[in-house]
């Protein structure tokens, strides 16, 4: 052992309390994000999905970057994270529910 750095390099553990961060909400908030994750895979599927209608493979491999686009664009509407912690806005959560459901009514239209 070096002599400038004698003894345990790491702190003891505090005996007060737990140093592990406190979940921010409840269920609501869990079932908040439950559901802005399913509607931001359903719309990202989408999305490659239209892709793939209109013009094929290469059509897919752009629906992916649109996805990708997409999803970096909602993370920073909530101030760079793509799953807040304190759950999505329900103004996120309908404005995704439209959006899902244009695009899964323009999927069918052209197929």
């Amino acid at each position: 052992m070096h002599p400038q750095h004698q003894g345990n390099p790491f702190p003891p553990p505090s005996r007060e309390g737990s140093t592990q961060p406190v979940p921010a909400g409840g269920l609501q908030t869990d079932l908040k994000t439950l559901a802005g994750a399913a509607l931001l895979t359903f719309a990202g599927g989408m999305v490659v999905l239209i892709g793939y209608l209109m013009i094929g493979g290469f059509g897919a491999f752009i629906g992916i970057f649109g996805a990708i686009f997409g999803i970096v664009w909602l993370a920073g509407v909530h101030g760079g994270k793509v799953f807040p912690r304190e759950g999505f806005p329900t103004q996120s959560l309908v404005g995704a529910a439209v959006a899902s459901a244009v695009l899964l009514g323009l999927a069918a239209l052209m197929s």
